[in-house]
């Protein structure tokens, strides 16, 4: 790890409106939307000393030793954060075939798993999480400085941190070697993973920017069946939860996920309301079956995102309308399936009303709301949430000048700008 001597200064991000054109280093370089009243500045105005070229862990290490003091983290490359395999964190008392064997529904029943094997597993998962977690600072930016930067085999946690700027990054395969089994979700039972490739928690003013995540080349549905379940190893993409409020995702590529996005926590986690302020602008969604996202309680705008998938079985749903969401969608565009229709675009999770505006599927204009209440007679949602992005923040600067070529923009410009 070496220290840089002079700050650098990010390149530009092209306007929304000259989406995917280059412009030069002078542009304005602050987030759009809720994270731009923050303001979100990252690591801005960091000592030159505390400008850190990163080639591996041990540097990343040292340059989070700083903690909340501004800097600024430059990845030069795909770094594993979690080597080796399940035996080298797991517990010698921990044998995931005793364990099924013991807490197979047939021979436990529905109870939560207890007893010598259970706390050898999550003695096991501890042993991993103090490798595969790595928690972010405050007054952080965390930068890709070459093609293929970013992380795999493990995650980054903001809790309780403020003013956070990631960007150009590729976050891959957030893998779960011991995953919780949980008897009674669904009624019959689910695996459960603790990493997310990003989650945040009681963070707030965070911008994360043309960064890609996805499973890396494990995928969950090639996992086997135990107990009766698929095993998940993945939990999600990116999870902003608990408080967590002033946040912009903007510019990224997500890929062949199943619950991609949770917005908010559980229905009861109502010390949530009035936080989760959280826009998602020009993102492309691909091959991502559901929670695109999920959303609880928060102030969401979904603005001008691309959502995709080459197979029905791909896709359930884009924008979940959970307890007290406050949903508004605009300009997003689906390419679907023939066979996916657009009242399966929202999925309502107790969820009451919906703003949608300018929403197309496969080119062609479709109103939302009208398309699910027709599938759902007698269920109404309410086409006001009770807040307006214009009123909030300058939404006028997020409303693309090209409408109708909106997703080739999206599909060319999104993700690392150093890929």
């Amino acid at each position: 790890m070496t220290t840089r001597r002079t700050l650098l200064a990010f390149a530009g991000t092209a306007p929304l409106w000259l989406a995917g054109c280059a412009t030069p280093a002078a542009a304005a370089e602050s987030p759009l939307g809720w994270a731009g009243i923050g303001p979100t500045t990252g690591g801005a105005g960091a000592r030159p000393e505390h400008v850190f070229d990163v080639h591996d862990r041990a540097g990343l290490d040292a340059a989070l030793r700083l903690g909340d003091t501004p800097k600024i983290i430059r990845v030069h490359r795909f770094i594993n954060l979690c080597p080796g395999s399940a035996d080298d964190y797991r517990d010698p008392a921990f044998d995931a075939d005793a364990f099924d064997r013991a807490f197979d529904p047939a021979t436990w029943g529905r109870d939560d798993p207890r007893g010598p094997l259970e706390e050898a597993r999550k003695r096991s998962a501890r042993r991993q999480a103090a490798m595969a977690q790595v928690h972010l600072p405050s007054n952080t930016t965390l930068v890709g400085a070459a093609p293929g930067a970013g992380f795999e085999r493990g995650g980054f946690m903001l809790e309780r941190v403020a003013n956070i700027v990631i960007r150009d990054l590729r976050f891959a395969d957030a893998y779960d070697h011991f995953p919780e089994w949980q008897p009674r979700d669904n009624g019959h039972g689910e695996w459960n993973s603790e990493y997310d490739n990003v989650s945040l928690r009681n963070a707030e003013r965070v911008w994360v920017d043309h960064c890609h995540f996805d499973d890396g080349n494990r995928p969950d549905k090639l996992e086997p069946v135990r107990l009766g379940q698929r095993v998940q190893h993945h939990d999600g993409l990116l999870d902003i939860t608990n408080g967590s409020d002033l946040v912009t995702v903007s510019w990224c590529r997500f890929q062949a996920h199943d619950k991609t996005m949770l917005i908010g926590s559980g229905d009861g986690k109502t010390s949530d309301e009035g936080k989760l302020r959280v826009t998602l602008h020009h993102n492309h969604f691909h091959g991502c079956k559901e929670r695109t996202p999920r959303v609880r309680y928060g102030r969401v705008h979904v603005v001008a995102n691309l959502f995709s998938a080459d197979r029905a079985e791909d896709f359930g749903y884009s924008l979940g309308l959970g307890m007290h969401s406050r949903l508004v969608a605009e300009h997003n565009r689906w390419e679907l399936p023939d066979s996916v229709t657009a009242d399966q675009l929202i999925r309502r999770l107790k969820g009451s009303g919906l703003v949608d505006r300018d929403s197309r599927l496969n080119g062609h204009p479709v109103d939302l709301l009208a398309a699910w209440q027709a599938a759902h007679p007698g269920e109404l949602l309410a086409a006001d949430v009770g807040w307006r992005p214009d009123a909030s923040y300058n939404a006028v600067a997020l409303r693309p000048a090209d409408l109708d070529h909106l997703a080739d923009q999206i599909r060319a410009g999104a993700g690392p700008r150093r890929a």
